[in-house]
């Protein structure tokens, strides 16, 4: 059978008038194949088993253009491969854009949330039922979802640096009197009651939900459970510092962590809402109807220069605040500080426009700080607002698909949420306001229960909710750890 292939090799190479030299190609059957197959490929095209060759040969040039064109088109197709994949890398594409990404247009349309959800409140039954913050917050998520706007924004950054702490400042100028006096100083016994008994509705919330589903979150879920206890009991940042302790992150749950914090942001949106909707009379209402029945004199309305005052009072408050609080080398209590520092400068102001001998009309509205409480309503609306900006529906349920996060924050938050009604406010008997704020503060920190208690006219209850916020930073991470160690 190799003789064979070999003699027809002969013939077809003895076609193209070229010799072998037999004596070189030597005498074994293999030898001669190996030889002839040698000058076959030597041959380069002249045999006419190499026709094919001879055809790729003619297509050669037209290979090469094309080369050259793709070669030219190459670095255009990298760049867009790149841009494609650094886009898939930050989580968002070009088709994922939204519609107003400017923080002058994304402060626009808070400011029209905001003030559509003022005015729904005022004018509707559906409004005053839900409230004003509850309609932002909501409208605003909405959008946030629909693509309207951006997930996170430099006008985002403002409001929570500038705009929240300027209205919950606003807000105590405006007190005046209402902050002075036993009313003041039992407000804040009734609310540190309340944040105590929340604090413990938490740990029996995490407890809770940790039996249903704990065991679903993984290998890791006992430390989330305490991150997210020391969340509930202090904010954020405990939350952080929770799990830096536990030293989730290293140990390879940083996907749940990144889950749980998706979910805590809507959860707390969820959370303040159900806080508002519980209706309740609050301090501030008991002490103006003390004020009506004792006939006191109310300062005059708003002006220009009253609403330039204020604003320019509570700017300065703010600034002094955190310069102290720096002083301290503790800048995150300057809010704190500013809880202090704005009721002796409003108590200072209404005791003179009261010892005054002038009946100046705009020195009283002055003193008075008119028109602080309608520009701290407007910011808090605008804040709310915000929060539900910061909550994308889309984004969190793509993250938390399929997961047991959400369920075990539900039954954390509605235990303690429960714990605290019924052992707070039925069994010892602390006012429902006292109990709502404490809750808040529990559960969104210092800022959001100033926040609630300026939007709800609760004047009485501003100090005693950042305080006890404060406080929850203090307690909340070692309570978290403890509870994360216990669980695992």
């Amino acid at each position: 059978m190799i003789d064979g292939r070999c003699s027809a090799a002969c013939m077809l190479t003895a076609t193209t008038s070229m010799t072998l030299d037999i004596a070189a190609i030597g005498s074994t059957p293999m030898a001669r194949c190996d030889a002839l197959g040698a000058h076959a490929r030597a041959l380069d095209g002249h045999a006419p088993f190499a026709r094919g060759e001879a055809v790729d040969a003619r297509r050669a040039p037209m290979r090469a253009s094309a080369s050259a064109a793709t070669a030219a088109t190459a670095p255009r197709a990298t760049a867009r491969r790149a841009r494609i994949a650094n886009a898939k890398a930050r989580g968002t594409t070009t088709t994922t854009r939204a519609c107003v990404n400017s923080p002058e247009g994304v402060l626009a349309a808070l400011v029209c949330v905001g003030t559509c959800a003022g005015v729904l409140e005022k004018r509707t039954r559906v409004g005053a039922r839900v409230s004003g913050p509850v309609l932002a917050m909501a409208s605003a998520s909405a959008l946030a979802s629909a693509n309207a706007l951006p997930g996170a924004s430099a006008a985002y950054e403002a409001v929570w640096t500038t705009v929240m702490p300027s209205g919950v400042v606003l807000a105590l100028l405006a007190s005046g009197k209402a902050l002075v006096g036993k009313g003041w100083t039992g407000a804040g016994e009734d609310v540190a009651k309340a944040f105590v008994v929340g604090a413990c509705g938490t740990v029996v919330g995490t407890a809770a939900a940790f039996a249903a589903c704990g065991r679903a979150l993984g290998t890791h879920g006992a430390k989330i459970a305490g991150c997210l206890c020391a969340s509930y009991i202090g904010g954020s940042l405990n939350f952080a510092a929770t799990a830096q302790a536990l030293d989730v992150v290293n140990a390879g749950g940083k996907a749940l962590l990144t889950g749980a914090m998706a979910a805590d942001n809507l959860a707390m949106c969820a959370y303040l809402a159900a806080l508002f909707a519980i209706k309740t009379s609050g301090p501030s209402e008991e002490e103006r109807s003390r004020e009506v029945e004792s006939g006191e004199r109310v300062l005059s309305g708003v002006t220009a220069a009253s609403a330039c005052a204020s604003l320019a009072m509570a700017l300065i408050v703010l600034e002094l605040s955190r310069l102290v609080a720096a002083g301290f080398g503790a800048p995150s209590l300057s809010l704190g500080v500013a809880c202090v520092l704005a009721p002796i400068v409003s108590i200072s102001a209404s005791t003179i426009a009261r010892t005054s001998k002038s009946e100046s009309r705009n020195l009283s509205s002055i003193l008075a700080f008119s028109g602080s409480q309608p520009m701290s309503e407007a910011l808090m609306l605008l804040f709310f607002a915000t929060l539900g900006a910061m909550v994308d529906l889309r984004t969190i349920f793509a993250t938390l698909s399929g997961g047991a996060m959400l369920p075990f924050i539900a039954i954390l938050l509605t235990t303690q949420l429960v714990f605290t009604l019924l052992v707070g406010h039925k069994l010892l008997k602390i006012p429902l306001w006292a109990v709502l704020v404490a809750a808040n503060a529990n559960v969104g920190g210092p800022a959001t229960a100033a926040a609630m208690a300026a939007a709800r006219g609760w004047r009485q209850a501003f100090a005693p909710a950042v305080a006890t916020g404060i406080f929850g930073y203090s307690i909340a991470t070692l309570i978290g750890v403890a509870i994360g160690i216990f669980l695992a």
